[in-house]
């Protein structure tokens, strides 16, 4: 709307008053926080100066006029000499509608600082393609940017991810985006992958950059840190590959009437938890749990959904009912699909089935030894590898489940290998106390990913294709009915 410099200052100043939060959002920059310590507006024969500056920068423009203002969004028009005139914003952090907003614009922001980085570090290249949108026919993400570069014969793909953890979601990414080049870029498919990673979040991620199949793709891994500045990070540098592997624990199972109860109730499972626990499971839902002794406290079992009570021989029949309640809402065919008891934990249900049914999976599988929750943290990040087993001729085997769709798929299950893989050269398996009595294989652990088929993201087989020859995968895609049985109808 067309005002005077008088309405605009006034209009800019009541609405920042109004805000708990304000910000000034402006394409490709960072989002700046107007503390009303750091705020000036000025009339002057000119117009009207908006003026704000934080420990980083100072934003002073004159603006035009004020475009619209809903809610609390205030759209502005400020000049830009010899350019067209710039188009700003200000909302409120606190409203939950700017949240979309702000993410856009510290996204925008992030793309010209990795515009910037590749300029500087590949300035006599061409630029055969820059995006930093979502593009969901190719599975390409907003979060991160990616670029093509070439410079005669020679063409590298390249993605950036931001300043926070993303895990490997940026390897994930990457890989598609190089996946992509190369199918339709034909003559320009880029030989080398230019990972643009920052410093206090890459350290999951360079272990499994540096063992994909070097025949495939060259990996180079650049550094930033907090204050913009980057570096090529040493191609022997591999990585820590700090895992720690859980104990596994002597377990006494309760008192004898929980035992002969459990021996005459087929619908629960006992599954060992990485803290000593046992957690009895009906179609992965758990309905009791054994706690272990820990210092002064005694072992414990309770039972229930939601508020749990401590387990007695007085209870045992009510807790009968409430397996026999729960048993007919979680089944394969329940009276209510919507009910929350059967929506619950899928890929537990998952691991039920698994367990009951591992044959099916494969043949030479051992059911006797399968422990859930193998893995505890690396560098920091909790994990939690779904069942870990062997095979008839001790070789390991990793089964990751999933009950829905994961474009990270593989490059979670390949973490969990690369990690086994190196507990197995320690030789930690027989000192945590896992597969007692039988004698590993040192071949590298088999990985099995295994989900209903029709949940297979389309993508996940182009990342497969970048994993290196020793890691042996199959893809093990389910029926749709495998809540009723485990009917393998893909095996890749």
């Amino acid at each position: 709307m067309r005002m005077g410099p008088d309405r605009i200052a006034s209009t800019i100043t009541d609405f920042v008053t109004a805000c708990e939060a304000p910000a000034l959002l402006e394409r490709g920059e960072p989002p700046l926080v107007l503390d009303r310590s750091r705020l000036r507006i000025e009339i002057t024969p000119k117009g009207t100066w908006l003026e704000a500056w934080d420990e980083q920068r100072v934003w002073s423009r004159r603006i035009l006029r004020s475009a619209s203002q809903s809610g609390k969004k205030l759209a502005l028009e400020a000049f830009r000499f010899g350019k067209q005139n710039l188009a700003v914003e200000l909302v409120d952090c606190a409203d939950a509608r700017s949240a979309a907003r702000i993410d856009k614009t510290r996204r925008s922001a992030f793309s010209e600082q990795f515009r910037l980085f590749l300029n500087r570090h590949f300035g006599s290249w061409r630029w055969e393609s820059f995006r930093s949108e979502a593009k969901l026919e190719h599975s390409f993400s907003p979060v991160f940017p990616t670029a093509l570069l070439t410079r005669g014969n020679e063409a590298v793909a390249a993605l950036a991810a931001p300043p926070r953890d993303t895990s490997y979601h940026a390897l994930t990414f990457a890989l598609v985006w190089l996946d992509w080049v190369r199918r339709e870029h034909g003559a320009l498919a880029a030989g080398k992958l230019l990972l643009y990673l920052p410093e206090e979040y890459a350290g999951p991620v360079i272990p499994l950059a540096r063992h994909l199949d070097s025949s495939r793709l060259e990996v180079d891994i650049w550094l930033y840190d907090e204050n913009g500045g980057e570096y090529l990070l040493d191609p022997a540098d591999r990585g820590n590959l700090s895992s720690t592997l859980q104990p596994r624990y002597s377990r006494l199972g309760g008192p004898a009437w929980w035992l002969d109860f459990l021996a005459r109730e087929p619908l629960l499972d006992t599954c060992e938890e990485p803290d000593g626990a046992l957690s009895y499971r009906l179609r992965g839902l758990e309905l009791a749990r054994l706690e272990p002794a820990a210092g002064n406290r005694l072992p414990a079992l309770r039972w229930g959904l939601g508020r749990r009570r401590t387990a007695s021989e007085a209870g045992l029949q009510d807790f009968a009912a409430l397996v026999t309640a729960v048993g007919t809402r979680r089944c394969p065919d329940p009276p209510d699909r919507t009910h929350p008891e059967y929506l619950a934990e899928p890929e537990r249900w998952l691991e039920s089935a698994t367990r009951r049914q591992l044959a099916e999976i494969d043949a030479h599988l051992d059911q006797t030894f399968l422990y859930g929750q193998a893995l505890g943290s690396l560098a920091g990040h909790k994990t939690a590898l779904d069942l870990l087993g062997i095979d008839t001729q001790g070789r390991l085997a990793i089964l990751e489940l999933k009950a829905g769709e994961d474009i990270h798929l593989p490059l979670q299950a390949f973490d969990y290998w690369l990690r086994v893989r190196e507990h197995l050269a320690r030789g930690d398996f027989a000192t945590s106390g896992y597969f007692p009595g039988k004698e590993l294989s040192r071949n590298d652990p088999r990985l099995f990913l295994v989900l209903p088929s029709l949940h297979i993201h389309p993508m996940n087989e182009a990342v497969l294709r970048f994993l290196p020859p020793a890691c042996s995968v199959s893809l093990i895609g389910l029926c749709a009915h495998w809540r009723e049985r485990l009917d393998v109808v893909l095996r890749r």
